[in-house]
């Protein structure tokens, strides 16, 4: 694969992460040629408006000044390594004293900032324009539309350039948008535009393929242009579809590939995930892998996240399982004829000085923690419209560092109640459990000491049982506690598992006094300020009295 992208996705408004993959000498090493940074579009100073938006003196200038020597210094030193450099960028996304000098001129009677106005485009030509007159050594721009992050940007302002809700108009703004993006990025300047078909819907652009195709087509191909598509159906989530529109159409496309899973605990406990990525998925035939596409005449490259997504934590002491994971995926695109488990022995022997027989035992473990996650994580008996329909799998119950309960599990619940299934689907929840306890015992068996992360992997190990027992406990609570709720009387077995869930919960907090361990997830949904596992555990605490 030509092209071969690295970028850090820092948590928005958070220090940056400590990681070896900001040096663009471990990226080379890896496999990667290209380094991905994010918000050059901010420390465009619109000097040829006139405005003065970033005074002399002023905290304004101070900021642009400061974010703008960070741009160059990393540049340079991608530059120095042979990188090509890009930018990821949300649009729309202005100082806010040019949205509020032209905002009649550029906003709509909402107040939001909208392709349908002339002087929006205008705007960034400007943009575009002083971007790459200022920062000639940039190769191309990564593009997203629908989310805009403000939190690193104190003096910017903006909204999404395509108005989600009307699917025509949608479509429309699209081919607009790209349009534009085409002729100023492309052709004017001979730069690469990689366009995110980002979003989170089953019916638009990303993951819909006839509406992939009703854009896409509209849009004259062109060497610099690609279009950047997630494996996965939605999200980064296990147990939903293929990606369709990844080799269809006219575009040459890249695949997007996350190496620490913002759904499934982003390097806290083990967390393999290339066998499947590359390989396909064992547990469902029909998801393929990068393996069968990877030689498609479309197919251009990859765009991996060795570390971010999502939001807050966990955060862990050490970054090993993100390390596998990029190490495999960036050797893997650089040359496709190689097997994944090749790679991964080279990594395992190379990388961690594990003999022969402990690198065959450190990929069972491997393979046995994945699994483990999907039973764990997912409720397999309810994403099988997940599966058949690109809908949100398991209700997101579990994400971040955070643990949900039956505010979002009820629907499922629901559904698994009414066919029977509920048991099912806690069961699994115990063979979870069983699989990471077997991934763990294969750990103690493995000889560590030659290996720098050997504390950490066996850490993450007791973290993934600790955690998922408890995850186990908590679920038996709301599978008792919903089935007494519905006339089917389960108040021993109830009291019994709440116990356990408390115990469960002891052990767990246990490990915040261990310095290998990454931190813990919390059992309230705090994100979003919604109810989590404390309170579903907690409304049946009624029952102990």
């Amino acid at each position: 694969m030509n092209i071969r992208l690295s970028m850090v996705h820092n948590n928005p408004g958070e220090q940056p992460f400590d990681t070896k993959f900001h040096n663009p000498e471990i990226l080379k090493e890896y496999g990667y040629n290209g380094q991905v940074f994010k918000h050059i579009n901010t420390v465009i100073s619109f000097d040829s408006l006139d405005l003065d938006l970033f005074p002399t003196g002023s905290k304004e200038r101070e900021w642009l000044e400061d974010f703008s020597s960070g741009i160059k210094n990393e540049i340079t030193l991608a530059k120095k390594v042979g990188l090509s450099v890009l930018y990821h960028i949300d649009l729309f996304v202005l100082p806010k004293k040019i949205v509020e000098h032209y905002k009649n001129e550029i906003c709509d009677e909402n107040g939001k900032i909208t392709i349908d106005k002339e002087m929006t485009l205008q705007l960034h030509r400007v943009l575009l324009d002083e971007l790459f007159s200022v920062y000639p050594e940039v190769d191309g721009l990564i593009i997203r539309v629908g989310e805009t992050y403000l939190h690193d940007t104190p003096y910017h302002t903006g909204n999404g350039a395509v108005k989600y809700g009307d699917i025509d108009t949608e479509k429309k703004q699209f081919i607009k948008l790209l349009n534009f993006l085409r002729e100023e990025v492309c052709i004017k300047h001979n730069k690469q535009l990689i366009f995110r078909t980002w979003d989170c819907f089953n019916n638009r652009f990303h993951t819909n393929l006839q509406y992939y195709l009703d854009v896409t087509d509209k849009i004259e191909t062109h060497d610099n242009l690609y279009f950047s598509i997630k494996h996965t159906s939605l999200d980064f989530w296990r147990n939903v579809k293929w990606n369709e529109c990844l080799t269809r159409g006219k575009h040459q496309q890249i695949i997007e590939v996350q190496c620490q899973r913002e759904y499934e605990g982003k390097g806290a406990y083990p967390s393999y995930i290339m066998d499947s990525v590359i390989n396909g998925d064992t547990c469902n035939k029909a998801v393929i892998g990068i393996k069968d596409v990877a030689n498609h005449q479309l197919i251009k490259g990859v765009y991996t996240w060795p570390r971010g997504g999502g939001w807050y934590g966990p955060y862990s002491p050490n970054e090993f399982w993100s390390d596998i994971n990029a190490y495999v995926i960036a050797n893997y695109s650089a040359d496709t004829t190689q097997l994944e488990k090749d790679i991964f022995n080279r990594f395992a022997k190379e990388k961690m000085n594990l003999s022969e027989a402990d690198a065959d035992k450190f990929r069972k473990l491997c393979l046995t923690s994945n699994q483990a996650i999907l039973k764990s994580r997912y409720i397999a008996c309810y994403d099988k419209d997940a599966l058949n329909e690109s809908s949100m799998p398991c209700c997101n119950w579990m994400r971040d560092d955070m643990l949900g309960g039956l505010f979002h599990l009820n629907k499922a619940f629901d559904v698994l109640f009414k066919e029977n299934k509920l048991f099912e689907a806690l069961s699994e929840k115990e063979e979870g459990l069983k699989l990471f306890e077997e991934a763990f015992d294969i750990c103690k068996s493995i000889n560590w000491k030659s290996c720098a992360d050997g504390d950490f992997i066996i850490t993450s190990c007791n973290y993934a049982v600790r955690l998922f027992n408890l995850v186990y406990q908590g679920w038996k609570v709301m599978v008792y506690g919903y089935v007494t709720d519905n006339g089917i009387s389960k108040i021993e077995e109830l009291k019994k598992a709440i116990n356990s869930f408390d115990v469960a919960f002891a052990k767990y907090k246990q490990l915040e006094n261990n310095k290998n361990s990454a931190t813990l997830y919390k059992i309230d949904y705090y994100l979003y300020n919604q109810p989590g596992l404390r309170e579903s555990v907690d409304r049946y605490r009624k029952y102990l009295q």
